[in-house]
């Protein structure tokens, strides 16, 4: 296996723990291919069943969903050394709800579904890993589908913090998402995100330092998840 890959696979969290050795033993007595894809090419379409794990060895590459009338969502990028749709290749229906899109030019190294297996056995401390991303994956899918309740970006901010506030226990919020990743979330343009956000500070609803947001009217907060528009 070429050296540079297999750094990139040892990186990633899901393998993180096995030795570079045993990774490297399962992974070149296994299936396993490297592709180099152009910015904006298609790598799988909705659609497609998902045999092979994929990771990214260099570049981004990105999920989309498309509905019947052509609307496409962007929904997740992935960067280096993060693997694409890991639950998915478990699925008893592997068919892959979104199409996945190179979004710069990019490396991937793709996996087959048995050399995952084998590595998992291997290693408890990788199972465990696994399984927690997956779970991860669940509990930010479920978030998206509470933001489609609320149809402006500002109703999307504030029910976001408000829920935020909770799980964090506090006002004095540290945001998980950059805001590139966070417009993703919700679906919006980051410069429409960044305007929203700076209209909300100018009213002094909340205060934005980076990553951190203090809520200082979380009343204020709440009328705007009623409905209520800021101006």
């Amino acid at each position: 296996m070429i050296n540079h890959a297999l750094a990139e696979v040892s990186g990633c969290e899901i393998f993180n723990g096995i030795s570079e050795e045993s990774l490297n033993n399962l992974l070149t007595e296994s299936s396993c291919s490297i592709k180099e894809y152009n910015k904006d090419t298609i790598i799988h379409f909705q659609g497609d069943k998902y045999k092979k794990l994929l990771l990214v060895l260099d570049g981004v590459v990105s999920s989309e969903i498309s509905n019947s009338t052509g609307k496409r969502v962007k929904l997740e990028n992935f960067h280096k050394s993060s693997v694409v749709a890991p639950g998915i290749l478990f699925a008893t229906d592997n068919t892959l709800p979104v199409t996945i899109i190179a979004e710069s030019d990019c490396s991937l190294l793709s996996i087959s579904k048995e050399a995952v297996i084998s590595i998992l056995q291997s290693d408890e401390n990788c199972l465990n890993t696994y399984l927690r991303a997956l779970g991860d994956k669940v509990a930010i899918l479920a978030d998206k589908i509470k933001m489609f309740q609320f149809r402006s970006i500002q109703q999307k901010i504030a029910g976001y913090l408000l829920n935020l506030s909770i799980n964090q226990d506090k006002d004095n919020l540290v945001l998980p998402y950059t805001r590139e990743n966070l417009a993703d979330f919700f679906g919006v343009a980051r410069p429409s995100l960044s305007r929203e956000l700076s209209r909300m500070s100018e009213a002094g609803i909340i205060q934005i330092d980076g990553k951190k947001i203090k809520l200082l009217k979380k009343t204020a907060l709440k009328y705007l998840l009623e409905g209520e528009v800021l101006d």
